[in-house]
């Protein structure tokens, strides 16, 4: 096979698959790509392609614009695959596709090469000069319509704008609406919780209540009335004093749970005191006979009869020690064979066999395959 000899080489080739673009594509290429400047435009490259010693070598020497393709994609759509056989059967009939690059306004470097309806960029290519009567034929007829600027509905643009600026009015009524929520949570004085307002009440009334024993003991030493009597006045005078309006709110409830405790402890303190009183009087034994002797005999008598505890020694936990059985050391699998089909990628028969694409890197190295993209259909693999 006879090379281009005058040839302008633009990064580094690849091993597997050379690509030539005749000088009118690459003219054509760089006008699409001024034209790019805000909007991506793909186009298609047409031409020849031939095999040699597992190399391919691709001649592109023709290009169309391509409106149903707008972003990098590893497989066409049928609209977009007819669209490309509709500017090739018009245009270049005598040649094939050979692949499509989306222009950016940035220097192109490579072509992204569809070989068995999978589409793979490859980088670099190589700029010769030949005749190419049919490119210059499209670069004529299209020259005006690719010139022309792109039109604009002023009325479609108005609507957008309208939308663009009820949106962001939006955007910032929410903003500020998000910032007076948050400055009047931060005015706001923060109150107890529920929980930390009760447990408050119940000390105050627990505190309450100790007082009222407190002051009725007292003054029924100094005075000699009853329990019952002395709690009561006592009550009665603390009830009657003012307590702080903060005190007050928070011990409402409080108040009244401590005088119904009260009155039920001195229900019980007035029994227990009959029931004392009448049987002093009946034994007629008076509280100074007690001696200190008697005390004493008490006091022993407790010592003695207190059974001695001792402590019960805390079983000893059973440690158990687990034998570590070896590891049985599995099969190592054979290599199986596997002819490449079509539509087959290395990617897919990776899911298909092993259920994930963790087994690509080493179908590669098995195989000696430098590229995952780079198959041929019939080839014959080894799968690990």
């Amino acid at each position: 096979m006879e090379l281009p000899k005058n040839i302008t080489q633009i990064g580094e080739a690849d091993k597997h698959c050379r690509v030539y673009v005749e000088d009118y594509v690459v003219s054509y290429i760089k006008q699409m790509n001024g034209m790019a400047q805000n909007k991506d435009i793909a186009i298609a490259l047409y031409g020849r392609r031939t095999t040699e010693n597992g190399v391919a070598y691709l001649f592109a020497y023709g290009s169309a614009k391509l409106n149903f393709l707008q972003k990098p994609i590893r497989h066409l759509s049928q609209a977009q695959e007819q669209e490309i056989e509709k500017l090739r059967k018009k245009y270049f009939p005598e040649m094939t596709f050979l692949g499509y690059q989306i222009l950016n306004g940035e220097m192109v470097e490579g072509f992204r090469i569809c070989e068995q309806e999978i589409c793979r960029y490859v980088a670099g290519y190589a700029q010769f000069y030949e005749k190419n009567d049919s490119m210059l034929a499209y670069m004529l007829e299209n020259r005006g319509e690719e010139a022309e600027p792109e039109k604009v509905d002023q009325e479609k643009y108005e609507v957008v704008k309208k939308r663009q600026e009820e949106r962001r009015q939006r955007q910032e009524n929410v903003h500020a609406e998000y910032a007076g929520r948050m400055e009047r949570r931060d005015n706001i004085i923060p109150m107890p919780t529920v929980g930390l307002r009760r447990m408050k009440m119940a000390a105050t009334g627990v505190f309450v209540l100790l007082c009222v024993m407190a002051l009725a003991l007292m003054r029924q030493e100094n005075t000699g009335e009853s329990l019952g009597e002395t709690a009561r006045q006592a009550m009665s005078s603390l009830m009657e004093q003012k307590l702080p309006d903060a005190v007050e709110e928070q011990n409402q409830v409080s108040t009244l749970v401590a005088e119904d405790k009260l009155e039920d402890a001195l229900r019980q303190e007035n029994n227990a005191m009959a029931e004392n009183t009448t049987t002093k009087e009946e034994t007629a034994a008076p509280e100074t006979m007690v001696t200190e002797a008697a005390v004493e005999d008490t006091t022993e008598v407790t010592e003695e009869t207190q059974p001695e505890v001792t402590p019960t020694p805390e079983p000893t936990p059973e440690v158990t020690v687990e034998s570590e059985t070896p590891q049985t050391q599995a099969a190592v699998a054979q290599p199986t064979a596997y002819t490449i089909k079509k539509g087959d990628t290395l990617i897919g028969i990776s899911l298909r066999n092993y259920g994930s694409n963790t087994k690509v890197s080493e179908i590669c190295a098995l195989n000696g395959i430098t590229d995952p993209d780079d198959i041929k259909i019939g080839q014959e693999i080894l799968l690990p």
